[in-house]
């Protein structure tokens, strides 16, 4: 890129660790691949936890990391951290910001304001009918009051989908726009394979089915235990494994409740997994099921596909027309629908692997991270007047 074309792109996420859910993920994901095209991209963060080591020592090609102080009471920033994160901001063309809840991140638009530096908010699925259903009167006046100016003042509001932007329109002062998220895809251009995940959890003869992603009770992973309780009853097995991390509570009621099935001995919780180790775990499933109330994007779809898993999940996924077109299975959030529809895609094995290249060979050209990259920044450019 042209060192005269070259943003000075700064992303605000407060909490930079992966336990929270995908936004981490897809955030870091967008920085990574504009830094490599030759963007200065600034990461602004009170926690740093799972921040690269390369970001925090400032290795080229990469974006650089600043550790802000710990959020006060109500999830603020107190004076000093506004202080650094000011003169930052000031230094910026233009401002990312994720999310919606975070009470910092209307701070961060008031010093965007102060220094007449655009800002644009991503709203990453927060604004879908699920999420708004969900204490939706708290919300409602959170809209209506705290990030009223935020919103309205954003050079650009950005969903993931088309379809989330359809559930979003009717809460905001405007229309999403509308650009995937971008796929880091150097960790997917040589896959380790299923050893790693073999030698670490084990192997079997029956099939394995994955849920990867946050324990949290909006991903129904009470469905997926009773669907391999059905599956067992029907006399085609299967190996479900759990990896994640999350409510704590939940987790320990869906080890009851596979306990209550009588399917404990087949249902494993890994805990979180990540590295090579999660690109292993990937491929050595047969499948990867997610039976979610609500996702936005979804990153663990594109990293199953890119992997050359055959993914089944529900409508709850704001992608589910693009899985759908890539020849993943779309079925009703109930165990008989999901028993039903791994009893399908299990019955063939050999089946499997051009399931797979085909989700894989589709993830590669619809999120091509230079294709995306560019949207994003013809985005900034808009909001700069560039």
């Amino acid at each position: 890129m042209d060192n005269r074309d070259a943003l000075r792109i700064l992303h605000y996420v407060p909490t930079t660790r992966f336990s929270v859910g995908g936004t981490v993920r897809a955030a870091m994901d967008i920085c990574s691949v504009l830094a490599r095209r030759g963007h200065e991209v600034t990461w602004l963060t009170s926690d740093a936890t799972d921040v690269p080591d390369s970001w925090k020592q400032g290795e080229a090609g990469c974006p650089r990391s600043v550790e802000l102080g710990p959020l006060q009471s109500l999830g603020r920033l107190g004076r000093s951290s506004l202080n650094t994160a000011s003169r930052y901001i000031e230094q910026a063309d233009v401002v990312h910001i994720h999310a919606l809840w975070c009470t910092s991140n209307p701070q961060v638009s008031s010093l965007a304001r102060s220094h007449d530096t655009p800002w644009v908010v991503s709203i990453h699925g927060m604004l879908d009918d699920w999420s708004m259903a969900v204490r939706g009167l708290k919300k409602r006046l959170y809209l209506r009051t705290i990030i009223r100016g935020m919103l309205s003042g954003a050079a650009s509001i950005l969903a993931t989908a088309e379809e989330e932007r359809r559930q979003a329109a009717k809460w905001l002062p405007r229309d999403p726009d509308v650009i995937p998220l971008v796929m880091d895809m150097e960790p997917y251009a040589s896959l380790p394979g299923p050893e790693l995940a073999r030698e670490k959890f084990g192997t079997g003869d029956e099939p394995v089915a994955l849920f990867l992603s946050r324990v949290h009770e909006k991903k129904s992973i009470e469905t997926l235990i009773d669907a391999a309780a059905l599956l067992q009853h029907r006399g085609t097995p299967i190996r479900l494994l759990i990896a994640g991390t999350g409510d704590d509570g939940y987790l320990q009621s869906m080890k009851q409740r596979a306990r209550d099935k009588q399917v404990s001995d087949r249902v494993e919780f890994l805990g979180m997994v990540v590295g090579d180790l999660k690109l292993s775990l990937y491929a050595m499933a047969d499948l990867f099921a997610l039976a979610t109330q609500q996702e936005n994007f979804g990153l663990v779809y594109p990293e199953a596909m890119l992997c050359g898993t055959p993914v089944i999940t529900t409508r709850g996924t704001d992608i589910w027309r693009e899985l759908q077109e890539a020849g993943m299975s779309i079925v009703d959030r109930t165990p008989d629908a999901f028993a039903d529809g791994m009893a399908t895609l299990l019955h063939d094995r050999s089946a499997l692997p051009p399931l797979g290249l085909r989700g894989r060979e589709f993830v590669q050209q619809w999120l091509a991270p230079d294709g995306i990259a560019q949207q994003y920044e013809s985005l900034y450019g808009r909001a700069t007047g560039r």
